[in-house]
């Protein structure tokens, strides 16, 4: 998903390359505490860089569990998988980032990125929904 949002991102016009949203919502979530505590955190790029990777690829293992809950091996296909994909997208950049005030709500972004958010959603649910290991039926 990242590799699929990190060469959209570059076909973006010039004025369109913000950091990739991940990077952006740790950002703001970091000088968030520190506006809270009074305490600016010691971070350089590689700290940061290092807590994005963990807090993206988290949120998409935790993801990936409530689908391969939800919808179960059995039903599990790329195309369920692109459903839970949009279903994602829409309700993180919707929803859930824009009310914490870490992203802006989707309809407040440009188009471009948001084609490049959602379609690299639906290239982690395509995976996703692929790679969900099938069990049949006994």
């Amino acid at each position: 998903m990242t590799l699929v949002m990190e060469g959209l991102r570059a076909a973006l016009p010039a004025e369109q390359h913000r950091r990739i949203p991940p990077r952006e919502v740790v950002d703001r979530a970091i000088d968030k505490a520190a506006e809270t505590t009074g305490e600016r955190p010691n971070l350089d790029r590689s700290d940061r860089l290092a807590i994005t990777t963990i807090v993206h690829f988290g949120f998409g293992a935790a993801a990936g569990a409530v689908y391969a809950a939800t919808v179960g091996s059995r039903r599990s296909s790329a195309l369920t998988g692109v459903a839970y994909g949009v279903v994602v997208w829409a309700l993180a950049y919707g929803v859930g980032l824009p009310s914490l005030r870490l992203h802006p709500a989707a309809a407040r972004d440009t188009n471009d990125r948001n084609e490049v958010l959602l379609a690299s959603h639906v290239a982690w649910g395509a995976v996703l929904g692929a790679l969900l290991p099938h069990r049949h039926a006994s």
